[in-house]
């Protein structure tokens, strides 16, 4: 079997970064976290969301230098998501990668006559932002991340990589009720969902 990315959304709270930068919390992680941090571009795609619709994601990102500008004239990787049976907004299952010959394949399930990755798979971009990313691995296991991106909102998200998903989310959901002090499930809302609120598609 496949492994499979496996999150659990969350609601961050970037004043909660120092409690958590010296294990503070009760109960704390069993070990200091060793955070790791990196900044990006994404820019994602869709054509009349029939990619979207299916639960697929195509973006591409581009990594940035922490002490520099980026540098434009890289054109960044192609990655893509497709949501498995059973994913919900907050509890999600993905098939994800960066092949291109494998995205391909995935578009074409949705749109069967798309071009290459060097047309851009013939899709349009729909939006482009920033993210600051925060991440660390906590007992040994599960990865958290914390985003704030450049429009002003913050997401959190915990993952694991593993064939049984069903598993893994009875995992997570413990792991979150262990330390609620860092994990706030209460109205978690993704990057896409905040930004499209913030600035609204042309009808």
């Amino acid at each position: 079997m496949k492994l499979l990315e496996i999150e659990r959304k969350f609601t961050w709270h970037p004043n909660r970064l120092n409690i958590l930068m010296v294990n503070g919390g009760q109960p704390p992680f069993s070990s200091r976290p060793t955070i790791q941090s990196k900044m990006f571009r994404d820019t994602y795609y869709d054509l009349e969301n029939k990619l979207s619709s299916k639960g697929l994601w195509v973006r591409k990102r581009l990594l940035y230098d922490l002490h520099k500008h980026v540098d434009d004239s890289k054109t960044g990787t192609w990655e893509a998501k497709q949501s498995m049976p059973g994913s919900s907004f907050v509890c999600s299952t993905y098939d994800e990668t960066k092949d291109p010959s494998r995205i391909l394949q995935m578009i074409r399930n949705c749109i069967p006559q798309c071009a290459g990755p060097d047309e851009a798979f013939g899709l349009e971009k729909t939006c482009r932002f920033k993210t600051h990313r925060r991440s660390f691995l906590a007992d040994g296991k599960f990865t958290v991340v914390l985003d704030e991106t450049d429009f002003g909102h913050s997401a959190g998200e915990v993952e694991i990589l593993a064939e049984d998903a069903k598993r893994a989310h009875a995992d997570i959901d413990a792991f979150l009720v262990r330390y609620a002090w860092l994990f706030d499930c209460s109205k978690p809302k993704g990057k896409l969902t905040a930004y499209f609120e913030k600035f609204p598609p042309p009808i």
